[in-house]
């Protein structure tokens, strides 16, 4: 297996370890705004968030529903990239042993347009203060993941493995942003104790 191949083909499982922060915060919660520092392993929260019913009646607090209202923007979005993660992973993943035609087959390059879109949605949310490192860590993550596709197209025109090698470390701080933005997502949904109100 080429060296290349074989570190997308390692990435491509730590992205799909990430994809479980967009899909209900079943990786462990991070704390704290600090500098945030890879991690060779995932945890999950023993029990998931429960599917619940939103209540018709808004709490008093207007901090309380900016934070509502900020939940209920971001999450179909956080779950759309979601959704193109794992996807790529796999996609990642069929490059092994080589087989580097996978990645210039056109899947890669229509995900890379529509996290763009995605990108360009995140960056029309406003959001509420506490909610800034999260929504600063997914627009980070969406950055790095359209910049590392952009990569393989260049990788794809030009058959210059660098761009590869180049994508491979991009990819890795799109999933590591990403899995660090769901983790305090959903610490800050619970611990503000809004999680009723937030639409899955």
């Amino acid at each position: 297996m080429k060296s290349h191949t074989r570190i997308l083909l390692t990435l491509s499982v730590l992205a799909a370890a990430a994809i479980t922060c967009g899909r209900g915060g079943n990786a462990a919660p991070t704390a704290g705004d600090g500098p945030s520092q890879p991690q060779a392993t995932y945890t999950s929260v023993p029990t998931p968030l429960p599917l619940v019913s939103t209540p018709v009646e808004l709490p008093g607090n207007s901090d309380l529903q900016a934070l509502i209202a900020y939940a209920n923007a971001v999450l179909p979005l956080m779950n759309q990239a979601g959704i193109l993660l794992e996807r790529d992973g796999v996609i990642l993943e069929s490059a092994q042993d080589g087989n580097d035609n996978v990645l210039c087959d056109g899947r890669l390059a229509a995900d890379n347009s529509a996290m763009k879109n995605i990108v360009a949605n995140l960056r029309t949310i406003q959001p509420p203060s506490k909610a800034d490192r999260i929504h600063d860590l997914l627009l980070k993550s969406g950055d790095s993941w359209t910049d590392a596709l952009d990569d393989v197209e260049s990788f794809c025109s030009t058959g210059n493995a660098l761009y590869e090698v180049s994508a491979v470390a991009k990819f890795w701080q799109a999933a590591f942003h990403f899995q660090d933005a769901g983790n305090r997502f959903w610490l800050l949904v619970v611990s503000q104790g809004i999680d009723a109100w937030v639409q899955r």
